[in-house]
């Protein structure tokens, strides 16, 4: 279909011409066929019908991709709601996982202090009592979990000490640089005995 517009525009044209005529004819006293106006009348009355159909369809088209949207966020929600009640319990099973290694880990390193003391009487084994462990823990937490807050030291209500970079990699590791020479000089120690 031609545009509406263009063709209203020529209509209403015509019609004014038309018109214009009709009053010449009159005035005249010469005759003058009205089918001709009605004519242009009845195509007025038409593209005023067809523009209203026009306008009804867009509307409908947009309506359309209007709920379309909709779905497809409405879609999108749900499978991302899906997603991060996983996320929620991976990251409850993480904490729950570290908690308990933690208490593992703090308790034995005070059972190793406890050792190192009774086989080295001049004392030592600091590093391994459990407050010490816990700011290493503390130390190393950081390191994991600065990717997730940046500069900013804080998660929610947690405030995190400054990342040491010697904390930055393989807990183990670094676990065993920091520790190690206590429990291999009380082994030494003993091995004198």
């Amino acid at each position: 279909m031609a545009d509406i517009a263009a063709r209203r525009q020529e209509a209403e044209s015509r019609l004014t011409e038309l018109k214009h005529m009709h009053g010449i004819a009159l005035l005249d006293d010469k005759p003058f066929d009205l089918e001709e106006i009605l004519g242009v009348e009845r195509e007025l009355s038409g593209l005023t019908a067809a523009e209203g159909e026009q306008m009804r369809r867009q509307r409908m088209e947009a309506a359309a991709a209007g709920q379309a949207r909709i779905d497809a966020l409405k879609e999108k929600l749900e499978r991302r709601n899906t997603e991060r009640l996983e996320a929620v319990e991976r990251a409850e099973k993480a904490a729950i996982d570290l908690r308990e290694a933690s208490k593992q880990w703090i308790a034995a390193n005070g059972d190793c202090a406890g050792l190192v003391r009774a086989l080295n009487q001049t004392g030592g084994a600091g590093i391994l009592d459990p407050h010490e462990t816990e700011v290493r823990l503390s130390h190393m937490l950081t390191c994991a979990l600065k990717p997730l807050f940046g500069l900013r030291r804080k998660l929610g209500m947690i405030v995190f000490p400054d990342a040491w970079s010697r904390f930055a990699g393989s807990w183990k590791e670094a676990e065993q640089s920091i520790t190690e020479h206590e429990i291999l000089a009380a082994l030494k120690g003993a091995d004198r005995k």
